[in-house]
C-alpha cells in the first residue's frame, strides 16, 4: 500500500489583500458591528459630536453678526468659545468613552482566540504573528481615532467652512498637530494595555477588570501621595492626570495640573506602550511557533 505523509496540505489560495493584517481588521469589525453595546457606545460618541457641532455653528453665526440678539448671552460663557480649549475638552471627554469601548472590543480579542482554538486557523493561512498582532492593534487604534482625532478634525474643517478667512485658517492649522498627538497619546497606550491584559489572562472579564484596576490604582495612588506628602508632582503617577497634563502642554495651555515637565508623563506612557507591546508580541509569537 502507498505510504502517505501525515501533514497539512500547503495553502494554495489567493490573498484577499496586499496587506494581510487587513483580514484581521475586517474580521474584528464584523464581530463588533453585531454587538449592541458597541453600537450604543458609538452613538454616545456621535451625540457628543453633534453637541459640539451645534456649539460651533452657534458661535460662528454670532461671530459673523456681532449684533445678534444672543451675542451678549453667549459671550458670557467662556467655555463655549471656539479655541484650543474646546478641542482639548472634546478629546478629554471622549477619553473615558474610548477606554470603555476598548474594554468591550479588546478585552477578548486575544484570550478568546486562544480559548476557542482560532489561533491554529489563523496561522494555517499565510498570516504571520506580525500580521495578527498588527491587525488587532490597528482595529483598536482605528476605533479610538474614530472617536477622537477624526471628529475633532471634522470640527476644524466645519469651522473654516462656516467662518471662512485667513485668520480662521491660521488659527485652526495650529490645532491640528496637538489634536492628533493628544488623540494618539490616548489611543495607542490604551489599546496596547487592553491587548496586553487580554494576552496575559485567559478570560474577557479578567482582562477588563485588570485594565480597570491599573487605571484606578494609578489614579488613587497619585492623588493620595500628592495629598499626604503635599507634593502635587506625585500626581504624575495618575494616568488620567498625566494624560491631561500632556494635553495642556500640546495645546499650550497655562495653569498646568502639576509643575513637572512634559517628558515625565510622556515617559510613563512610552514605558506602558513598550511593555504592553512586548507582552502581546511574546504571547502571539509563541502561539505561531508552538508545535
Amino acid at each position: 500500500m502507498p505510504i502517505y505523509e501525515q501533514n497539512y496540505r500547503s495553502y494554495d489560495g489567493e490573498a484577499w489583500h496586499h496587506f494581510r493584517w487587513l483580514i484581521i481588521v475586517e474580521q474584528e469589525v464584523r464581530v463588533l458591528i453585531k454587538q449592541k453595546k458597541f453600537l450604543v457606545l458609538m452613538i454616545v460618541g456621535l451625540v457628543h459630536l453633534i453637541l459640539r457641532v451645534l456649539q460651533l455653528v452657534a458661535m460662528d453665526i454670532i461671530a459673523q453678526n456681532p449684533n445678534h440678539p444672543l451675542a451678549l448671552t453667549f459671550k458670557q460663557f467662556d467655555f463655549l468659545s471656539i479655541d484650543q480649549r474646546m478641542f482639548f475638552d472634546f478629546i478629554r471627554f471622549q477619553g473615558p468613552l474610548t477606554v470603555v469601548l476598548f474594554l468591550l472590543a479588546g478585552s477578548g480579542m486575544i484570550c478568546n482566540d486562544f480559548r476557542n482554538n482560532i489561533m491554529e486557523l489563523y496561522f494555517s493561512k499565510p498570516i504571520s504573528w506580525r500580521d495578527y498582532a498588527l491587525g488587532k492593534i490597528a482595529t483598536l487604534t482605528g476605533l479610538g481615532l474614530f472617536l477622537t482625532a477624526i471628529p475633532a478634525l471634522f470640527l476644524m474643517m466645519l469651522h473654516n467652512i462656516l467662518l471662512p478667512g485667513a485668520a480662521t485658517f491660521a488659527q485652526t492649522i495650529t490645532w491640528v498637530v496637538p489634536t492628533i498627538l493628544f488623540s494618539l497619546l490616548l489611543v495607542i497606550p490604551a489599546a496596547l494595555m487592553v491587548l496586553a491584559c487580554s494576552a496575559v489572562v485567559n478570560s474577557f472579564n479578567y482582562a477588563a477588570v485588570t485594565m480597570l484596576m491599573i487605571i484606578v490604582a494609578s489614579a488613587t495612588m497619585g492623588t493620595v501621595l500628592a495629598e499626604m506628602l503635599r507634593a502635587p508632582n506625585y500626581q504624575v503617577i495618575s494616568l488620567p492626570l498625566a494624560y491631561n497634563r500632556l494635553g495642556q502642554y500640546f495645546y499650550g495651555m497655562r495653569y498646568p495640573i502639576f509643575e513637572l515637565d512634559w517628558y515625565w508623563p510622556m515617559s510613563i506612557f512610552v514605558a506602558i506602550s513598550l511593555i504592553s507591546l512586548n507582552l502581546v508580541f511574546r504571547k502571539v509569537r509563541r502561539a505561531e511557533v508552538a508545535p
